[in-house]
């Protein structure tokens, strides 16, 4: 029996990434995610739950001497009563971004996207009003039903709704995706 786990924070709960997770298949050096702590990237395979447990152990020993030093270091530094030295400043820095229990990941809203999306839009169709685009389907207009050509506006305008909004959110992952792999 086979146990995958995330080597950030040991949770079973990991698998492959989905484009809400940022993972852009064929863009993104990684697949799977863990969905507890927003790990990305290769999984521990144990092959078994003894060496599972045996790892879960070693993770939490290791977070708890983390805190413990960090412990330490406030403890001395409140006893000299003086301002941390640049060696300890270093020490605390390192040990928050080395600590096995980052934050849970936040997930995105994407109102600002939404609203981008509807600006674009409306100013598509406000071009659209200036040009021949409303003339090209005469029959359907020549009727003047006028239910029949609410209906063919507003499923215009939803269908270019949709297409900006997923174009943003596209455009914003693989920024994003860019970003992360310049930085490592």
């Amino acid at each position: 029996m086979e146990i995958t786990a995330c080597p950030n924070c040991g949770s079973k709960n990991i698998g492959i990434g989905t484009l809400g997770d940022g993972i852009i298949s064929g863009l993104s050096s990684w697949k799977e995610v863990c969905k507890d702590c927003g790990y990305q990237g290769a999984s521990l395979i144990f092959d078994s739950e003894t060496e599972y447990k045996k790892f879960i152990d070693a993770l939490s020993n290791a977070k708890k001497q983390t805190v413990e030093r960090k412990e330490e270091i406030k403890e001395e530094n409140a006893e000299e009563s003086v301002e941390l030295t640049e060696e300890k400043k270093e020490v605390l820095e390192f040990l928050d971004e080395t600590e096995d229990t980052p934050e849970s990941p936040k997930k995105k809203n994407y109102f600002l996207e939404f609203v981008l999306a509807v600006v674009l839009s409306i100013m598509f169709f406000i071009t659209l009003l200036g040009s021949s685009y409303f003339g090209v389907n005469n029959v359907l207009f020549s009727d003047n039903d006028l239910f029949t050509i609410v209906l063919y506006v507003i499923g215009s305008f939803v269908g270019v709704l949709i297409f900006f909004f997923l174009l943003i959110v596209l455009v914003e992952m693989i920024y994003r995706n860019v970003r992360v792999e310049k930085n490592n």
